[in-house]
């Protein structure tokens, strides 16, 4: 993986209120080691901010040229 430091996202207090789960896939632009752009390609509306929030934290190996990368997060409902 190229970003060695990834803060995972937050499950929405309104998600878990309604039970509400569901998989994020997200594209990430990195460039310099930072994630400079997030965009959501699929997935519930309800997690999208806790995706963007958390993708924008992480910390990627330092390169010069741009990255896109593409995650997928699953948020279940226990």
């Amino acid at each position: 993986m190229i970003c060695p430091t990834q803060v995972p996202p937050e499950m929405p207090r309104k998600a878990l209120q309604e039970g509400i789960g569901g998989t994020v896939r997200a594209q990430a632009r990195i460039l310099n080691g930072e994630v400079k752009e997030v965009t959501i390609l699929s997935g519930p509306r309800i997690f999208h901010n806790a995706v963007k929030e958390a993708m924008l934290q992480y910390k990627c190996a330092s390169e010069a040229q741009e990255i896109i990368a593409v995650q997928e997060f699953n948020f279940k409902v226990d």
